[in-house]
């Protein structure tokens, strides 16, 4: 599979948000400031790069040598969580502005399924590691950039819309 193909595939056709249904949280709960959007964006973007070559290797050099497959699930949770861990303390310590304003949200990256999701695909695939490294770019990228367009664009979807008019509500409806 060439690059073209890889990028094309990760975009449309395995879409880790539009068609896999994976980390819809963080495409759905995007922040009303763009710093912070990008911020998030660009930390989800790092872990699931680095996270996908670093679960490449775990499978390939330790998991399968060893016949511990069955471990896979916990070994790539514990280095997912790793990895978070490390751009919390590089993110605390180098852009506390940053830091600040994703709070809680950030050491909620080591339970966004698209990052497990992603690891798991090109292990399913069976991609060199070159190649996952590029699919989990281009994955990434893709999800996260609809998060900074839904930001950018002022349409945050966190915030719930008033009811439409004429659809009843719970206080009118009979007891």
């Amino acid at each position: 599979m060439d690059i073209f193909q890889l990028f094309i595939s990760a975009i449309f056709v395995n879409n880790i948000v539009l068609a896999q249904y994976l980390g819809n949280c963080p495409y759905l709960g995007c922040s009303k400031e763009k710093g912070v959007a990008l911020g998030m964006g660009g930390a989800v973007i790092f872990v699931i790069i680095v996270a996908t070559a670093c679960t490449w290797l775990m499978q390939r050099y330790v998991l399968e040598p060893f016949g511990l497959g069955y471990l896979q699930t916990i070994v790539f949770i514990v280095v997912i969580a790793s990895l978070v861990q490390f751009v919390e303390m590089f993110l605390k310590k180098m852009v506390p502005p940053l830091y600040a304003a994703l709070g809680i949200f950030l050491p909620l990256i080591t339970t966004n399924c698209a990052v497990m999701g992603v690891a798991i695909l090109v292990q399913r695939e069976e991609y060199d590691l070159l190649t996952s490294v590029l699919y989990g770019g281009a994955s990434a990228a893709c999800s996260r950039s609809s998060s900074w367009r839904a930001s950018a664009s002022g349409w945050i979807p966190a915030v719930c819309p008033r009811p439409w008019p004429g659809r009843p509500s719970p206080s009118s409806w009979p007891a």
